[in-house]
């Protein structure tokens, strides 16, 4: 019988040809920002289910002071995440999302509705925007100006948004609270 030779030039540890990043670190990160890409679109389009109805519960469940004040903060806080999110990785996430994004985007900027946030965001006061994501939901709003500007919105308009949405959504949840803690009394 022949005696079996290995080249050791060739064998399967050979890495001299491959690229020196490895495939998994990348595949985290597309998982990562498909986890948060997900996440901020859930906040956008239900906020109401994600936010409004727990501090209509906490509300009804504790003093109405101190939750309104929490989840005011808490509110500012997840508003600006998300929106910093959409602004930094706008072009990267429209990238992969292109078409899709586009075409929901333009179906709300001709829709009854938006029409007037759209065109507060075209004016380009800070105080038509902020009014724009008080009116709106601020991530949307971001989303709508970074495809309408084609330029990143900025920390202060980001701030500014999040604090004109959080003051009265936070409040309307929490009056929504009382009056769920009066009746379940």
């Amino acid at each position: 019988m022949g005696a079996l030779t290995v080249n050791r030039d060739r064998s399967a540890a050979d890495t001299r040809n491959m690229d020196s990043r490895s495939s998994t670190p990348r595949i985290g990160k597309a998982a990562r920002s498909s986890v948060i890409s997900t996440a901020v679109g859930a906040f956008a389009f239900f906020d109401g289910v994600f936010l409004g109805a727990p501090i209509a519960v906490l509300a009804a469940t504790f003093g109405p002071v101190i939750v309104y004040a929490v989840a005011t903060v808490a509110v500012i806080l997840l508003v600006i995440a998300c929106c910093t999110w959409v602004d930094r990785r706008w072009d990267d996430w429209f990238t992969g999302h292109g078409n899709r994004i586009e075409k929901r985007l333009e179906a709300m900027r001709a829709s009854r509705l938006m029409r007037h946030p759209v065109a507060w965001i075209q004016r380009g006061s800070d105080r038509w925007y902020a009014f724009a994501a008080a009116v709106a939901n601020p991530i949307l709003v971001a989303a709508l100006a970074r495809f309408i500007g084609g330029q990143p919105i900025g920390e202060r308009r980001i701030l500014l948004g999040a604090v004109a949405y959080a003051i009265p959504y936070v409040a309307l949840w929490t009056i929504v609270g009382i009056a769920l803690g009066d009746t379940i009394r």
